[in-house]
């Protein structure tokens, strides 16, 4: 049923090709961020869960972890 409702949009082709370009177009450009990021912030991020307690006002100002 589906394929007979395409078949007569007129340049149905042309979806398709541009959500590839899309998906492309996004995961090249997370690649290239990701590959000139700073690596200082990388570490800093990456280590900033284990540097300090979290506390919580609901149990009191008790430190987990």
């Amino acid at each position: 049923m589906y394929k007979h409702i395409f078949e007569l949009i007129d340049g149905v082709a042309f979806f398709p090709v541009l959500a590839l370009l899309i998906f492309f177009t996004f995961f090249i450009l997370v690649i290239m961020w990701l590959v000139r990021m700073d690596r200082g912030h990388v570490r800093y991020m990456e280590e900033m869960p284990l540097d300090h307690p979290v506390t919580s006002p609901n149990n009191g100002g008790k430190i987990h972890g």
